[in-house]
């Protein structure tokens, strides 16, 4: 029996053409999920470096006091006109700002708070402009889609029901006087 299956391959073994479709189809795949990869994760760079300048600028106007009664629909759309790379901007960013007292430097212990597209209702996030020369401490979250969720890097995220992986910038300020 063995014989008979050997001689029967006999004529394929030194034969080397369709060589170079087997490696191709071996590593075509990986090569095309690498690119996919990157791909992925320069976009997401890129709007998270996007999203912390924005934070950055527009928290430099409400140190400055250039921002009349500063709130959170405000600040959204200050951020959001800065981000503009970020579609969907304010409909997706949860912004909380809260005072850090200067004895203690106790940082919140909870995490950044994302938008909830699972519900209708929206977390409560602290937001309270404070005081002259108090400091302060503000988190923005972003929820972002996913271009490729069932490649290698989209499955590594944490997503909500939509699909979107959240990503938060934290800056700080110090009230300026007036």
């Amino acid at each position: 029996m063995m014989p008979r299956f050997r001689s029967l391959f006999r004529p394929f073994r030194k034969d080397e053409r369709g060589l170079a479709s087997v490696e191709f189809a071996l590593f075509f795949p990986l090569y095309l999920s690498m690119f996919f990869w990157a791909a992925e994760l320069g976009i997401l760079t890129i709007k998270s470096v996007m999203l912390d300048h924005a934070l950055d600028v527009s928290m430099r106007e409400l140190r400055l006091g250039l921002m009349e009664d500063p709130s959170q629909d405000s600040l959204k759309e200050a951020i959001c006109a800065r981000a503009r790379i970020i579609g969907n901007c304010e409909d997706q960013m949860m912004i909380e700002l809260q005072a850090v007292s200067t004895v203690t430097f106790a940082l919140p212990q909870t995490p950044v708070t994302c938008v909830n597209n699972d519900e209708e209702i929206q977390p409560v996030v602290t937001f309270a402009p404070g005081r002259q020369q108090e400091l302060m401490l503000v988190r923005a979250c972003i929820v972002l889609p996913v271009l490729f969720p069932n490649l290698i890097f989209g499955r590594q995220f944490f997503r909500d029901s939509s699909g979107g992986i959240g990503i938060a910038s934290i800056s700080s300020f110090v009230n300026e006087p007036s």
